[in-house]
């Protein structure tokens, strides 16, 4: 395999931490803002956390890792991570529940298409929410099912992405089992600038508030991570 590139990390240290735009704030309650979200690093995992302040909203935490290289476009890339939800969830556990997880792997051709091509998931964790389990991909314009659930439990999930833009390809591979649906997606974006950006991304997004009580906060933890670039075609 003719690799270019080879970067990982046992946990997101020096990863960038940013404002996502699946965000809520109810009727009084300030706007959205950094300081709803942090990530802590840990030796061995960071912690995506998301309305650690138990306001009346719904905040995202997107945590990121951008390399800026024109070769992202033609290279195809290979990036995996391992996820953990650290609490049990439950429709009683009023300290930590979720919206959603999620994740995604991008390039952002701002020197020509202006367009951001790559690949995401969302692993629906309301367990409120209809979609319980249910994990669903981006298809550049909103949402759609993968057709498959994953069971929330303790245990870590690795989550494999794999992205070929000149070939228009892109692969989900979750706990080893690959899904032949092909998830690649182009997205519009606005003041992305004008360089090629590669991003690997962490998410998540605390739960819908409810109209009384106690608000939980989310917290979900990320480890072992790689990206690999290459001048072959994904198979």
């Amino acid at each position: 395999m003719a690799v270019t590139r080879y970067e990982s990390g046992v946990n997101l240290d020096n990863w960038t931490v940013s404002l996502g735009d699946g965000n809520y704030a109810a009727p009084g309650e300030s706007p959205v803002s950094l300081t709803d979200i942090k990530t802590v690093d840990g030796t061995k995992k960071s912690t995506l956390k998301a309305n650690i302040l138990n306001r009346r909203i719904m905040v995202h935490n997107i945590t990121y890792h951008k390399i800026v290289e024109p070769t992202a476009m033609t290279d195809t890339h290979v990036a995996i991570y391992k996820l953990k939800i650290p609490y049990v969830i439950s429709t009683s556990n009023i300290d930590f529940n979720g919206q959603t997880v999620e994740g995604g792997l991008f390039v952002w051709d701002g020197s020509d298409t202006q367009l951001d091509y790559g690949l995401a998931f969302q692993w629906v964790i309301n367990p409120f929410d209809v979609d319980y389990k249910k994990i669903r991909y981006w298809d550049g314009s909103s949402w759609q099912s993968l057709g498959v659930s994953l069971e929330p439990d303790n245990k870590y999930h690795t989550i494999e992405f794999q992205l070929d833009i000149p070939n228009s390809e892109a692969y989900l591979k979750i706990d080893s089992i690959a899904y032949a649906q092909n998830v690649f997606s182009q997205t519009t974006k606005i003041g992305f600038g004008t360089t090629v950006d590669a991003r690997f991304q962490a998410e998540t997004i605390s739960i819908y508030p409810p109209v009384t009580g106690t608000i939980p906060s989310q917290k979900v933890n990320f480890k072992n991570w790689s990206w690999e670039w290459s001048n072959d075609v994904i198979v």
